[in-house]
Protein backbone atom coordinates (compact mmCIF):
# COMPACT_ATOMS: atom_id res chain seq x y z
CA UNK A 1 0.00 0.00 0.00
CA UNK A 2 3.33 2.36 0.52
CA UNK A 3 4.07 1.82 -2.64
CA UNK A 4 0.44 2.83 -4.13
CA UNK A 5 1.37 5.82 -2.69
CA UNK A 6 4.98 6.37 -3.73
CA UNK A 7 2.96 5.88 -7.50
CA UNK A 8 0.25 8.36 -6.40
CA UNK A 9 2.87 11.15 -5.85
CA UNK A 10 2.37 10.44 -1.86
CA UNK A 11 5.88 9.17 -0.45
CA UNK A 12 4.39 9.64 3.20
CA UNK A 13 7.35 7.91 5.67
CA UNK A 14 4.49 6.57 8.17
CA UNK A 15 6.25 3.39 10.42
CA UNK A 16 3.33 1.13 11.13
CA UNK A 17 5.41 -0.21 13.64
CA UNK A 18 5.50 3.05 15.70
CA UNK A 19 1.41 3.59 15.15
CA UNK A 20 0.32 0.60 16.45
CA UNK A 21 2.98 0.99 19.81
CA UNK A 22 0.83 3.94 20.46
CA UNK A 23 -2.47 2.14 19.83
CA UNK A 24 -0.90 -1.06 22.08
CA UNK A 25 0.11 1.79 25.15
CA UNK A 26 -2.86 3.37 25.27
CA UNK A 27 -5.06 -0.07 25.54
CA UNK A 28 -2.69 -1.91 28.09
CA UNK A 29 -2.75 1.16 30.39
CA UNK A 30 -7.20 0.85 29.94
CA UNK A 31 -9.20 -1.44 32.56
CA UNK A 32 -11.07 -3.25 29.51
CA UNK A 33 -8.73 -2.67 26.73
CA UNK A 34 -11.65 -4.12 24.25
CA UNK A 35 -14.33 -1.42 25.99
CA UNK A 36 -11.59 0.93 25.51
CA UNK A 37 -11.27 0.04 21.43
CA UNK A 38 -15.04 0.42 20.53
CA UNK A 39 -15.08 3.78 22.72
CA UNK A 40 -14.48 6.00 20.08
CA UNK A 41 -17.93 5.44 18.68
CA UNK A 42 -19.84 6.31 21.84
CA UNK A 43 -20.74 9.95 21.16
CA UNK A 44 -21.90 8.51 17.64
CA UNK A 45 -24.49 6.36 19.66
CA UNK A 46 -28.25 7.24 19.24
CA UNK A 47 -30.20 7.85 22.58
CA UNK A 48 -32.48 5.13 21.69
CA UNK A 49 -29.63 2.31 21.83
CA UNK A 50 -27.75 1.42 24.92
CA UNK A 51 -23.69 2.49 25.05
CA UNK A 52 -21.48 0.58 25.56
CA UNK A 53 -23.10 -3.18 24.05
CA UNK A 54 -22.21 -6.34 25.79
CA UNK A 55 -18.92 -7.13 24.75
CA UNK A 56 -17.70 -11.33 25.44
CA UNK A 57 -16.88 -12.42 28.56
CA UNK A 58 -13.06 -10.95 29.77
CA UNK A 59 -13.04 -7.55 32.10
CA UNK A 60 -10.02 -6.62 33.09
CA UNK A 61 -7.94 -9.90 32.36
CA UNK A 62 -9.08 -9.85 28.36
CA UNK A 63 -7.48 -12.62 26.43
CA UNK A 64 -5.06 -12.38 24.05
CA UNK A 65 -7.66 -12.39 21.33
CA UNK A 66 -9.33 -9.46 22.66
CA UNK A 67 -7.19 -7.44 23.24
CA UNK A 68 -6.16 -7.83 19.34
CA UNK A 69 -9.76 -7.59 18.09
CA UNK A 70 -9.45 -4.20 20.53
CA UNK A 71 -6.23 -3.26 18.80
CA UNK A 72 -8.24 -3.63 15.24
CA UNK A 73 -11.30 -0.95 16.63
CA UNK A 74 -9.05 1.57 18.45
CA UNK A 75 -6.87 2.03 15.31
CA UNK A 76 -10.21 1.88 13.43
CA UNK A 77 -11.53 5.57 15.50
CA UNK A 78 -8.05 6.82 14.45
CA UNK A 79 -8.18 6.10 10.66
CA UNK A 80 -11.83 7.28 10.85
CA UNK A 81 -10.06 11.08 11.95
CA UNK A 82 -8.02 10.37 9.18
CA UNK A 83 -10.90 9.80 7.02
CA UNK A 84 -12.89 12.56 8.14
CA UNK A 85 -9.39 15.12 7.40
CA UNK A 86 -9.31 14.12 3.82
CA UNK A 87 -12.54 14.46 3.69
CA UNK A 88 -13.03 17.70 4.94
CA UNK A 89 -13.13 19.95 2.13
CA UNK A 90 -15.73 17.93 0.25
CA UNK A 91 -19.11 19.09 0.87
CA UNK A 92 -21.66 16.94 2.89
CA UNK A 93 -24.02 16.58 0.06
CA UNK A 94 -21.38 14.55 -1.85
CA UNK A 95 -23.02 10.80 -0.65
CA UNK A 96 -22.22 7.01 -1.84
CA UNK A 97 -25.08 7.30 -4.08
CA UNK A 98 -24.62 10.39 -5.89
CA UNK A 99 -20.83 9.38 -6.73
CA UNK A 100 -21.46 6.52 -7.68
CA UNK A 101 -24.55 7.62 -10.64
CA UNK A 102 -21.86 10.23 -11.42
CA UNK A 103 -18.23 8.24 -11.96
CA UNK A 104 -19.47 4.80 -12.89
CA UNK A 105 -22.79 5.55 -14.61
CA UNK A 106 -21.64 9.12 -15.81
CA UNK A 107 -25.00 10.67 -15.18
CA UNK A 108 -25.15 14.51 -14.27
CA UNK A 109 -28.93 14.93 -13.38
CA UNK A 110 -28.93 18.07 -11.71
CA UNK A 111 -26.73 21.26 -12.58
CA UNK A 112 -26.46 22.30 -8.77
CA UNK A 113 -25.35 19.20 -8.11
CA UNK A 114 -21.61 18.78 -6.79
CA UNK A 115 -19.58 17.26 -9.90
CA UNK A 116 -16.91 14.65 -8.52
CA UNK A 117 -14.56 15.96 -11.47
CA UNK A 118 -14.26 19.41 -10.32
CA UNK A 119 -13.77 17.79 -5.86
CA UNK A 120 -11.12 15.18 -6.76
CA UNK A 121 -8.75 18.34 -5.83
CA UNK A 122 -10.38 18.83 -2.62
CA UNK A 123 -9.32 15.14 -1.50
CA UNK A 124 -6.47 15.69 0.74
CA UNK A 125 -4.63 12.05 -0.14
CA UNK A 126 -1.56 12.14 2.23
CA UNK A 127 -4.64 12.09 5.08
CA UNK A 128 -6.09 9.25 2.97
CA UNK A 129 -3.07 6.91 2.63
CA UNK A 130 -2.12 7.53 6.30
CA UNK A 131 -5.50 6.12 7.54
CA UNK A 132 -5.38 3.32 5.43
CA UNK A 133 -1.90 2.28 6.31
CA UNK A 134 -2.57 2.28 10.28
CA UNK A 135 -5.47 -0.04 9.44
CA UNK A 136 -3.85 -2.25 7.04
CA UNK A 137 -1.13 -2.65 9.93
CA UNK A 138 -3.98 -3.39 12.13
CA UNK A 139 -5.43 -5.92 10.36
CA UNK A 140 -1.81 -7.50 9.07
CA UNK A 141 -1.35 -7.89 13.39
CA UNK A 142 -4.55 -9.80 13.82
CA UNK A 143 -3.88 -11.59 10.72
CA UNK A 144 -0.41 -12.53 12.15
CA UNK A 145 -1.72 -13.74 15.09
CA UNK A 146 -4.45 -15.24 14.36
CA UNK A 147 -2.33 -17.21 11.38
CA UNK A 148 0.38 -18.25 14.45
CA UNK A 149 -2.14 -18.71 17.77
CA UNK A 150 -1.76 -22.82 18.43
CA UNK A 151 -5.07 -22.92 19.37
CA UNK A 152 -8.21 -19.73 19.83
CA UNK A 153 -10.52 -19.40 22.50
CA UNK A 154 -13.93 -20.41 20.67
CA UNK A 155 -16.35 -17.05 20.51
CA UNK A 156 -19.26 -16.17 18.89
CA UNK A 157 -19.91 -12.80 19.03
CA UNK A 158 -22.29 -10.41 17.33
CA UNK A 159 -22.74 -6.73 18.28
CA UNK A 160 -24.25 -3.41 16.56
CA UNK A 161 -22.47 -0.33 16.63
CA UNK A 162 -22.83 3.19 15.00
CA UNK A 163 -20.37 2.21 13.31
CA UNK A 164 -21.85 -1.09 11.95
CA UNK A 165 -21.52 -4.37 12.79
CA UNK A 166 -18.70 -6.30 14.82
CA UNK A 167 -19.23 -10.48 14.06
CA UNK A 168 -16.45 -12.88 15.53
CA UNK A 169 -16.48 -16.19 15.05
CA UNK A 170 -13.39 -18.81 15.79
CA UNK A 171 -15.28 -21.80 16.15
CA UNK A 172 -14.63 -23.41 12.77
CA UNK A 173 -18.20 -24.17 11.30
CA UNK A 174 -19.52 -23.64 7.92
CA UNK A 175 -20.79 -19.85 8.85
CA UNK A 176 -23.35 -18.28 6.86
CA UNK A 177 -22.63 -14.72 7.29
CA UNK A 178 -25.68 -12.06 5.92
CA UNK A 179 -24.41 -8.29 6.55
CA UNK A 180 -25.71 -5.04 5.76
CA UNK A 181 -23.24 -2.72 7.15
CA UNK A 182 -20.07 -4.83 8.76
CA UNK A 183 -17.57 -2.95 10.37
CA UNK A 184 -15.55 -5.72 11.70
CA UNK A 185 -15.91 -9.39 10.39
CA UNK A 186 -13.66 -12.29 11.73
CA UNK A 187 -14.06 -15.99 10.76
CA UNK A 188 -11.53 -18.08 11.28
CA UNK A 189 -11.95 -21.91 9.70
CA UNK A 190 -15.05 -23.83 8.22
CA UNK A 191 -16.53 -22.74 4.59
CA UNK A 192 -17.73 -19.89 4.79
CA UNK A 193 -20.29 -17.87 2.43
CA UNK A 194 -20.32 -14.06 3.15
CA UNK A 195 -23.30 -12.15 1.55
CA UNK A 196 -23.34 -8.14 1.37
CA UNK A 197 -26.13 -6.04 0.79
CA UNK A 198 -26.66 -2.01 0.51
CA UNK A 199 -24.64 0.03 3.03
CA UNK A 200 -25.90 2.75 5.25
CA UNK A 201 -24.10 5.91 3.29
CA UNK A 202 -22.83 6.81 7.42
CA UNK A 203 -20.78 3.68 7.45
CA UNK A 204 -17.90 3.83 5.91
CA UNK A 205 -15.35 1.73 7.06
CA UNK A 206 -15.57 -2.22 6.93
CA UNK A 207 -12.81 -4.29 7.97
CA UNK A 208 -13.27 -8.71 6.78
CA UNK A 209 -10.38 -11.25 8.28
CA UNK A 210 -11.58 -14.64 7.06
CA UNK A 211 -8.53 -17.41 8.02
CA UNK A 212 -8.66 -20.56 6.31
CA UNK A 213 -11.61 -23.01 4.42
CA UNK A 214 -13.01 -22.22 0.93
CA UNK A 215 -15.40 -19.24 1.21
CA UNK A 216 -17.91 -17.57 -1.12
CA UNK A 217 -18.17 -14.22 -1.12
CA UNK A 218 -21.32 -12.46 -2.65
CA UNK A 219 -21.88 -8.94 -2.63
CA UNK A 220 -25.85 -8.53 -3.76
CA UNK A 221 -25.70 -4.18 -4.60
CA UNK A 222 -23.11 -1.88 -6.19
CA UNK A 223 -20.55 -1.04 -3.51
CA UNK A 224 -21.56 -3.23 -0.94
CA UNK A 225 -18.46 -5.68 -1.25
CA UNK A 226 -16.39 -4.93 1.57
CA UNK A 227 -13.35 -4.11 0.11
CA UNK A 228 -15.20 -1.49 -1.55
CA UNK A 229 -14.57 2.36 -0.01
CA UNK A 230 -17.00 4.82 -1.40
CA UNK A 231 -15.88 7.93 0.85
CA UNK A 232 -14.53 5.33 3.19
CA UNK A 233 -11.87 2.69 3.93
CA UNK A 234 -12.28 -0.77 3.21
CA UNK A 235 -9.88 -4.06 3.19
CA UNK A 236 -10.94 -7.87 2.56
CA UNK A 237 -8.44 -10.29 3.66
CA UNK A 238 -8.43 -14.48 3.07
CA UNK A 239 -5.70 -15.81 4.05
CA UNK A 240 -5.92 -19.05 2.13
CA UNK A 241 -8.32 -21.66 0.57
CA UNK A 242 -10.52 -22.03 -2.92
CA UNK A 243 -12.50 -19.00 -2.66
CA UNK A 244 -15.09 -17.44 -5.24
CA UNK A 245 -16.02 -13.93 -5.27
CA UNK A 246 -19.15 -12.28 -6.69
CA UNK A 247 -20.01 -9.05 -7.07
CA UNK A 248 -21.66 -6.00 -9.63
CA UNK A 249 -20.19 -2.77 -10.01
CA UNK A 250 -17.64 -1.39 -7.42
CA UNK A 251 -16.15 -4.31 -5.91
CA UNK A 252 -13.22 -6.67 -5.15
CA UNK A 253 -10.99 -3.59 -4.50
CA UNK A 254 -12.69 -0.79 -5.79
CA UNK A 255 -11.91 2.65 -4.56
CA UNK A 256 -14.21 5.86 -5.10
CA UNK A 257 -12.89 9.01 -2.95
CA UNK A 258 -11.57 6.12 -0.66
CA UNK A 259 -8.97 3.56 -0.17
CA UNK A 260 -9.47 -0.17 -0.13
CA UNK A 261 -7.10 -3.47 0.08
CA UNK A 262 -8.51 -7.27 -0.67
CA UNK A 263 -5.29 -9.75 -0.52
CA UNK A 264 -6.20 -13.48 -1.13
CA UNK A 265 -3.03 -15.49 0.29
CA UNK A 266 -3.58 -18.50 -2.20
CA UNK A 267 -5.41 -21.34 -3.48
CA UNK A 268 -7.29 -21.37 -6.87
CA UNK A 269 -9.65 -18.47 -6.77
CA UNK A 270 -12.32 -16.85 -9.11
CA UNK A 271 -13.30 -13.65 -9.21
CA UNK A 272 -16.34 -12.53 -11.17
CA UNK A 273 -17.16 -8.22 -11.22
CA UNK A 274 -19.35 -6.52 -13.54
CA UNK A 275 -16.92 -3.54 -13.47
CA UNK A 276 -15.03 -0.88 -11.77
CA UNK A 277 -13.74 -3.66 -10.28
CA UNK A 278 -10.49 -6.09 -9.41
CA UNK A 279 -8.32 -3.17 -8.40
CA UNK A 280 -10.20 0.06 -9.81
CA UNK A 281 -9.93 3.77 -8.48
CA UNK A 282 -11.25 7.22 -8.77
CA UNK A 283 -9.90 9.74 -6.53
CA UNK A 284 -7.79 7.20 -3.94
CA UNK A 285 -5.94 3.79 -4.23
CA UNK A 286 -7.45 0.51 -4.82
CA UNK A 287 -4.69 -2.85 -4.32
CA UNK A 288 -5.74 -5.95 -5.00
CA UNK A 289 -2.99 -8.97 -4.18
CA UNK A 290 -3.43 -12.40 -5.34
CA UNK A 291 -1.40 -15.53 -4.19
CA UNK A 292 -0.39 -18.18 -5.97
CA UNK A 293 -2.66 -20.58 -6.99
CA UNK A 294 -3.90 -20.49 -10.66
CA UNK A 295 -6.19 -17.25 -10.62
CA UNK A 296 -9.10 -16.22 -12.69
CA UNK A 297 -10.55 -12.35 -13.22
CA UNK A 298 -13.40 -11.87 -15.38
CA UNK A 299 -15.14 -8.24 -15.70
CA UNK A 300 -16.48 -6.07 -18.25
CA UNK A 301 -15.13 -2.73 -18.11
CA UNK A 302 -12.79 -0.55 -15.79
CA UNK A 303 -11.62 -3.34 -13.92
CA UNK A 304 -8.12 -5.28 -13.36
CA UNK A 305 -5.81 -2.35 -12.62
CA UNK A 306 -7.88 0.45 -13.72
CA UNK A 307 -7.48 3.85 -12.81
CA UNK A 308 -9.79 7.11 -13.53
CA UNK A 309 -9.05 10.86 -12.47
CA UNK A 310 -7.09 10.94 -9.21
CA UNK A 311 -6.46 7.54 -8.99
CA UNK A 312 -3.89 4.32 -8.35
CA UNK A 313 -5.06 0.90 -9.16
CA UNK A 314 -2.84 -2.11 -8.76
CA UNK A 315 -3.87 -5.78 -9.19
CA UNK A 316 -0.62 -7.70 -8.29
CA UNK A 317 -0.73 -11.40 -8.92
CA UNK A 318 2.13 -13.52 -7.30
CA UNK A 319 2.36 -16.40 -9.22
CA UNK A 320 0.18 -19.42 -11.18
CA UNK A 321 -1.63 -19.82 -14.43
CA UNK A 322 -3.97 -17.22 -13.69
CA UNK A 323 -6.99 -15.96 -16.59
CA UNK A 324 -7.71 -12.41 -16.63
CA UNK A 325 -11.04 -11.14 -18.97
CA UNK A 326 -12.64 -8.35 -19.94
CA UNK A 327 -15.36 -9.49 -22.13
CA UNK A 328 -17.97 -8.16 -24.10
CA UNK A 329 -21.09 -10.31 -22.72
CA UNK A 330 -23.11 -8.68 -21.11
CA UNK A 331 -22.20 -5.31 -23.14
CA UNK A 332 -22.31 -2.14 -20.43
CA UNK A 333 -19.73 0.13 -21.88
CA UNK A 334 -19.92 0.45 -25.67
CA UNK A 335 -16.74 1.88 -27.18
CA UNK A 336 -16.64 4.79 -29.91
CA UNK A 337 -14.43 2.50 -31.83
CA UNK A 338 -16.49 -0.94 -32.55
CA UNK A 339 -19.69 0.04 -30.97
CA UNK A 340 -20.49 -3.99 -30.13
CA UNK A 341 -17.46 -4.20 -27.92
CA UNK A 342 -16.83 -3.10 -24.69
CA UNK A 343 -14.44 -0.30 -23.59
CA UNK A 344 -12.42 -2.76 -21.38
CA UNK A 345 -10.44 0.07 -19.92
CA UNK A 346 -8.13 -2.58 -17.62
CA UNK A 347 -5.36 -5.06 -17.45
CA UNK A 348 -3.07 -2.32 -16.61
CA UNK A 349 -5.22 0.99 -17.57
CA UNK A 350 -5.29 5.14 -16.79
CA UNK A 351 -8.01 7.09 -17.82
CA UNK A 352 -8.80 10.51 -17.94
CA UNK A 353 -12.31 11.97 -18.83
CA UNK A 354 -12.85 14.35 -22.04
CA UNK A 355 -15.87 16.54 -21.55
CA UNK A 356 -14.97 19.03 -24.65
CA UNK A 357 -18.50 18.36 -25.75
CA UNK A 358 -20.43 18.22 -22.62
CA UNK A 359 -19.94 22.01 -21.19
CA UNK A 360 -16.72 21.35 -19.23
CA UNK A 361 -15.20 19.21 -16.87
CA UNK A 362 -12.07 17.05 -18.63
CA UNK A 363 -9.59 15.87 -16.13
CA UNK A 364 -6.51 14.03 -16.47
CA UNK A 365 -6.51 10.29 -16.00
CA UNK A 366 -4.65 8.02 -13.36
CA UNK A 367 -2.44 5.17 -13.30
CA UNK A 368 -3.79 1.83 -13.49
CA UNK A 369 -1.08 -1.28 -12.97
CA UNK A 370 -1.54 -5.02 -13.35
CA UNK A 371 1.54 -7.02 -12.39
CA UNK A 372 1.84 -10.52 -12.65
CA UNK A 373 4.81 -12.44 -11.46
CA UNK A 374 4.95 -15.74 -12.81
CA UNK A 375 2.79 -18.61 -15.06
CA UNK A 376 1.39 -19.16 -17.84
CA UNK A 377 -1.11 -16.37 -18.58
CA UNK A 378 -3.95 -15.26 -20.18
CA UNK A 379 -5.61 -12.39 -21.05
CA UNK A 380 -8.48 -11.58 -23.03
CA UNK A 381 -10.11 -7.62 -23.39
CA UNK A 382 -11.45 -5.68 -26.11
CA UNK A 383 -10.64 -1.74 -26.19
CA UNK A 384 -8.03 0.11 -24.21
CA UNK A 385 -6.68 -2.66 -22.42
CA UNK A 386 -3.32 -4.25 -21.55
CA UNK A 387 -1.34 -1.29 -20.94
CA UNK A 388 -3.20 1.26 -21.71
CA UNK A 389 -3.34 5.03 -21.59
CA UNK A 390 -6.27 7.68 -22.72
CA UNK A 391 -6.27 11.17 -21.44
CA UNK A 392 -3.47 11.64 -19.66
CA UNK A 393 -3.63 8.69 -17.92
CA UNK A 394 -1.00 5.95 -17.72
CA UNK A 395 -1.14 1.74 -18.26
CA UNK A 396 1.14 -0.54 -17.61
CA UNK A 397 1.20 -4.23 -17.67
CA UNK A 398 3.96 -6.43 -15.80
CA UNK A 399 4.16 -9.75 -17.07
CA UNK A 400 7.02 -11.72 -15.44
CA UNK A 401 7.97 -15.19 -17.22
CA UNK A 402 5.93 -18.08 -18.76
CA UNK A 403 4.27 -18.78 -21.55
CA UNK A 404 1.42 -16.08 -22.03
CA UNK A 405 -1.12 -14.94 -24.22
CA UNK A 406 -2.43 -11.46 -25.29
CA UNK A 407 -5.71 -11.16 -27.20
CA UNK A 408 -7.47 -7.26 -27.64
CA UNK A 409 -9.00 -5.32 -30.40
CA UNK A 410 -8.28 -1.94 -30.09
CA UNK A 411 -5.38 0.38 -28.28
CA UNK A 412 -4.28 -2.50 -26.37
CA UNK A 413 -0.60 -3.77 -25.59
CA UNK A 414 1.37 -0.57 -25.43
CA UNK A 415 -0.83 1.66 -26.05
CA UNK A 416 -2.20 5.05 -25.91
CA UNK A 417 -4.31 8.07 -27.09
CA UNK A 418 -5.02 11.84 -26.28
CA UNK A 419 -1.99 12.36 -24.29
CA UNK A 420 -2.07 9.27 -22.79
CA UNK A 421 0.81 6.85 -21.94
CA UNK A 422 0.31 2.52 -22.23
CA UNK A 423 3.47 0.54 -21.43
CA UNK A 424 3.60 -3.29 -21.50
CA UNK A 425 6.76 -5.29 -20.57
CA UNK A 426 7.05 -9.14 -20.72
CA UNK A 427 9.87 -10.37 -18.78
CA UNK A 428 11.85 -13.41 -18.91
CA UNK A 429 12.13 -15.80 -22.06
CA UNK A 430 8.45 -17.35 -22.63
CA UNK A 431 7.12 -18.21 -25.97
CA UNK A 432 4.47 -15.82 -26.00
CA UNK A 433 1.69 -15.21 -28.60
CA UNK A 434 -0.10 -11.35 -28.75
CA UNK A 435 -3.36 -10.88 -31.40
CA UNK A 436 -4.99 -7.47 -31.86
CA UNK A 437 -7.57 -7.49 -34.06
CA UNK A 438 -7.64 -4.27 -35.04
CA UNK A 439 -5.83 -1.27 -34.48
CA UNK A 440 -3.10 1.23 -32.22
CA UNK A 441 -1.53 -1.54 -30.54
CA UNK A 442 1.44 -3.63 -29.70
CA UNK A 443 3.38 -0.41 -28.98
CA UNK A 444 1.58 1.87 -31.13
CA UNK A 445 0.00 5.53 -29.78
CA UNK A 446 -2.23 8.45 -30.87
CA UNK A 447 -2.46 11.77 -30.50
CA UNK A 448 0.49 13.60 -28.46
CA UNK A 449 0.59 9.73 -26.77
CA UNK A 450 3.57 7.40 -26.01
CA UNK A 451 3.03 3.05 -26.51
CA UNK A 452 6.09 1.28 -25.21
CA UNK A 453 6.23 -2.60 -25.47
CA UNK A 454 9.21 -4.83 -24.70
CA UNK A 455 9.64 -8.44 -25.13
CA UNK A 456 12.51 -9.60 -23.39
CA UNK A 457 12.57 -12.93 -25.02
CA UNK A 458 11.18 -16.82 -26.50
CA UNK A 459 9.89 -17.34 -29.79
CA UNK A 460 7.09 -14.90 -29.98
CA UNK A 461 3.95 -14.49 -32.64
CA UNK A 462 2.28 -11.34 -33.70
CA UNK A 463 -0.73 -10.34 -35.40
CA UNK A 464 -1.73 -6.86 -35.68
CA UNK A 465 -4.59 -5.50 -37.87
CA UNK A 466 -2.90 -2.12 -38.69
CA UNK A 467 -0.74 0.66 -37.17
CA UNK A 468 1.20 -1.33 -34.26
CA UNK A 469 4.32 -3.28 -34.06
CA UNK A 470 6.53 0.32 -33.23
CA UNK A 471 3.59 2.89 -35.12
CA UNK A 472 3.41 6.56 -34.26
CA UNK A 473 -0.35 8.06 -35.29
CA UNK A 474 -0.56 12.05 -35.18
CA UNK A 475 2.36 13.34 -33.30
CA UNK A 476 3.32 10.40 -30.83
CA UNK A 477 5.87 8.30 -29.87
CA UNK A 478 6.28 4.48 -30.02
CA UNK A 479 8.30 2.10 -29.51
CA UNK A 480 8.34 -1.84 -30.37
CA UNK A 481 11.11 -3.78 -28.64
CA UNK A 482 11.78 -7.71 -29.14
CA UNK A 483 14.90 -8.42 -27.60
CA UNK A 484 15.28 -11.90 -28.70
CA UNK A 485 14.12 -15.40 -30.19
CA UNK A 486 12.92 -16.59 -33.33
CA UNK A 487 9.66 -14.49 -33.74
CA UNK A 488 7.16 -13.94 -36.29
CA UNK A 489 4.84 -11.51 -37.47
CA UNK A 490 1.65 -10.56 -39.08
CA UNK A 491 0.38 -7.60 -40.27
CA UNK A 492 -3.41 -7.84 -41.44
CA UNK A 493 -3.44 -4.31 -43.90
CA UNK A 494 -1.98 -4.54 -47.22
CA UNK A 495 -0.69 -1.21 -46.39
CA UNK A 496 1.69 -2.60 -43.82
CA UNK A 497 0.90 0.15 -41.61
CA UNK A 498 3.34 -1.49 -38.79
CA UNK A 499 7.08 -2.57 -38.20
CA UNK A 500 8.21 1.55 -37.58
CA UNK A 501 6.13 3.82 -38.79
CA UNK A 502 5.04 7.00 -38.25
CA UNK A 503 1.35 8.35 -39.69
CA UNK A 504 -0.25 11.69 -40.17
CA UNK A 505 -4.42 11.71 -40.64
CA UNK A 506 -4.63 15.58 -41.04
CA UNK A 507 -2.49 17.32 -42.99
CA UNK A 508 -2.14 20.96 -41.68
CA UNK A 509 0.52 23.14 -40.35
CA UNK A 510 0.17 21.65 -36.75
CA UNK A 511 0.10 18.41 -37.23
CA UNK A 512 3.05 18.11 -39.78
CA UNK A 513 5.20 20.34 -37.67
CA UNK A 514 5.31 18.35 -34.27
CA UNK A 515 7.17 15.20 -34.08
CA UNK A 516 6.01 11.60 -35.02
CA UNK A 517 8.03 8.82 -34.24
CA UNK A 518 7.71 5.14 -34.62
CA UNK A 519 10.84 2.76 -34.19
CA UNK A 520 10.47 -0.96 -34.48
CA UNK A 521 13.56 -3.25 -33.00
CA UNK A 522 14.11 -6.51 -32.77
CA UNK A 523 17.12 -7.28 -31.63
CA UNK A 524 18.13 -11.40 -32.13
CA UNK A 525 17.00 -14.21 -33.68
CA UNK A 526 15.70 -15.44 -36.78
CA UNK A 527 12.74 -13.58 -37.87
CA UNK A 528 9.42 -14.09 -40.03
CA UNK A 529 7.84 -11.00 -41.58
CA UNK A 530 4.64 -10.66 -43.80
CA UNK A 531 5.28 -10.41 -47.29
CA UNK A 532 3.58 -6.97 -48.10
CA UNK A 533 6.10 -5.32 -45.82
CA UNK A 534 9.09 -5.21 -48.19
CA UNK A 535 10.97 -3.60 -46.18
CA UNK A 536 11.13 -5.65 -43.48
CA UNK A 537 13.64 -8.12 -42.93
CA UNK A 538 16.18 -9.99 -41.14
CA UNK A 539 19.71 -8.56 -40.24
CA UNK A 540 18.36 -4.74 -42.13
CA UNK A 541 17.90 -1.65 -40.59
CA UNK A 542 14.84 0.76 -43.01
CA UNK A 543 12.97 3.97 -42.71
CA UNK A 544 8.92 3.86 -42.13
CA UNK A 545 6.95 4.76 -45.36
CA UNK A 546 6.38 8.67 -45.92
CA UNK A 547 3.65 10.49 -47.81
CA UNK A 548 6.07 13.37 -48.63
CA UNK A 549 9.37 12.15 -48.74
CA UNK A 550 10.82 14.96 -50.08
CA UNK A 551 10.19 17.74 -46.91
CA UNK A 552 11.61 14.99 -44.40
CA UNK A 553 9.04 16.12 -42.13
CA UNK A 554 9.52 15.15 -38.38
CA UNK A 555 6.03 14.28 -38.64
CA UNK A 556 6.83 11.05 -40.93
CA UNK A 557 9.56 9.72 -39.03
CA UNK A 558 9.55 5.98 -38.68
CA UNK A 559 12.06 3.54 -38.44
CA UNK A 560 13.02 -0.24 -38.37
CA UNK A 561 15.74 -2.94 -37.63
CA UNK A 562 16.58 -6.28 -37.17
CA UNK A 563 19.73 -7.52 -36.25
CA UNK A 564 21.91 -9.05 -32.97
CA UNK A 565 22.41 -6.25 -30.16
CA UNK A 566 21.98 -5.73 -26.58
CA UNK A 567 18.70 -3.80 -25.71
CA UNK A 568 18.90 -0.04 -24.85
CA UNK A 569 16.44 -0.65 -22.32
CA UNK A 570 17.15 -1.89 -18.50
CA UNK A 571 14.28 -3.79 -17.40
CA UNK A 572 16.13 -5.68 -14.94
CA UNK A 573 18.99 -4.64 -12.34
CA UNK A 574 22.31 -3.76 -13.76
CA UNK A 575 23.70 -6.23 -10.56
CA UNK A 576 22.95 -8.93 -7.99
CA UNK A 577 23.69 -7.49 -4.59
CA UNK A 578 26.11 -9.07 -3.28
CA UNK A 579 27.47 -9.69 0.81
CA UNK A 580 29.10 -6.47 1.95
CA UNK A 581 32.70 -6.88 2.51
Amino acid sequence: MRLAGAVADLPLERSASSTLKVVEDELRAAADPLAAGIAWMGPMASPGNPWPPALPVGGSSPSALRFELAMVLATMGRAHLLLERSLKRVPASVTPALLRRQAVEGRFEKPDEPDFRRLLRELDREALLAGILDLVAAVQRLRDYVAAAPALPRLAWRIDTPMGTVVVDTTGRDNVHVLRDPLLVLDVGGNDRHEFHARNAARRITVLLDHGGDDRYVARDDGADPSAAVLGYAILWDTEGDDRYRGSQLSQAAALFGASLLVDGGGTNEFIAGGHSQAHAVGGLALLLGGPGNDSFNSQTHAQGSAGPEGVAMLVDAAGDDRYVLDNEPLTRPSSQLPDRNTSMGQGAGRGIRADQDGGGSTAGGIGVLVDLGGDDQYSAQVFAQGAGFEEGLGLLVDDGGNDRFDAAWYAMGAAAHRGAGVLIKRGVGHDRYRASHSISIGAAHDLSVGFFLDEGGDDGYRVGDLGLGAAHDNSAAFFVDVSGDDAYRVESGACRALGVAWISEWNALRERLPNAGFFMDLAGDDAYPAQCAQARNDAGWAGPRTRPAQSLRSEAGAGIDGHFASPFATRRPSTPGPRR
